[in-house]
């Protein structure tokens, strides 16, 4: 079992919350103070079901952790595309290395999901 820090999906989740972390701090106020907080708390808590699903050995469990993380991610992506129409993001590279990061941290996710799914629990 990899710890949690050393998988590819936490480290790229990671890099998402610390870019819409430093977005955030560029938002005008009323969207950073509620639809940035809420941002941020939708991606601390992508973070924290990736180490639940890394660490959870019950049979199903990392299904299920990953299942709560793909509703959560969803949120996360309204949220993202709302500041983005919203023209919150300051930065064309800031929203292009969000849109990157989101796209690779989806695509790890939904393998990991597929993966979980096929293989029995150990």
């Amino acid at each position: 079992m990899a710890l949690t820090e050393d998988l590819n999906i936490y480290r790229s989740m990671y890099k998402l919350l610390l870019g819409i972390i430093d977005a955030r701090n560029a938002f005008d106020k009323p969207f950073k103070y509620v639809v940035g907080e809420r941002m941020v708390n939708h991606a601390l808590n992508c973070v924290s079901l990736i180490h639940y699903a890394n660490e959870d050995r019950r049979k199903g469990a990392r299904e299920e952790h990953l299942d709560k993380f793909l509703i959560e991610f969803d949120i996360l992506k309204t949220l993202i595309m709302v500041c983005r129409d919203r023209r919150q993001f300051k930065k064309d590279a800031v929203l292009a290395d969000i849109f990157l990061l989101t796209a690779d941290v989806e695509g790890q996710a939904g393998a990991w999901r597929r993966s979980a799914a096929r293989k029995p629990e150990s």
